[in-house]
């Protein structure tokens, strides 16, 4: 009797352990940029008094920024740069070196203000808060 009951409580230790282990699986990433993909931004005005809106695209835990004439239709990204950081403020950098800032997201998700600190193709706006709101 003492053996069934020592196995009964020791299974369903594993079984708690192991419970907990895969409830936690999911939510190791939600504080990653992963929790923002497949969300697309795009500024409420045109940038700088320009025709173009800033547009930014979250996939794949990479981060796609573009200006685009169009705050309706959302263009095709030319590509997607690394992201680093955790909750909602997350820093971006090129490949090659042209383009760098910071993402700060609402706690919502609603929005991200898009700072560059280096953009070698539009240097007028480092250093400007640009707000975009969820597409």
């Amino acid at each position: 009797m003492n053996k069934k009951l020592l196995t009964i409580f020791l299974s369903l230790f594993l079984v708690g352990i192991l419970s907990v282990s895969c409830s936690n699986k999911d939510k190791t990433g939600s504080s990653g940029i992963e929790q923002f993909n497949g969300n697309s931004y795009v500024s409420a005005s045109t940038i700088n008094g320009s025709q173009v809106y800033l547009w930014v695209s979250i996939k794949d835990g990479t981060v796609g920024i573009y200006g685009y004439n169009s705050n309706t239709s959302e263009p095709s990204y030319p590509g997607y740069m690394n992201v680093t950081g955790s909750g909602t403020d997350y820093n971006f950098y090129s490949g090659i070196g042209d383009a760098a800032g910071t993402l700060k997201f609402a706690s919502d998700g609603s929005s991200v203000t898009v700072r560059f600190t280096k953009n070698t193709q539009a240097n007028d706006i480092v250093g400007q808060n640009i707000v975009c709101n969820k597409k």
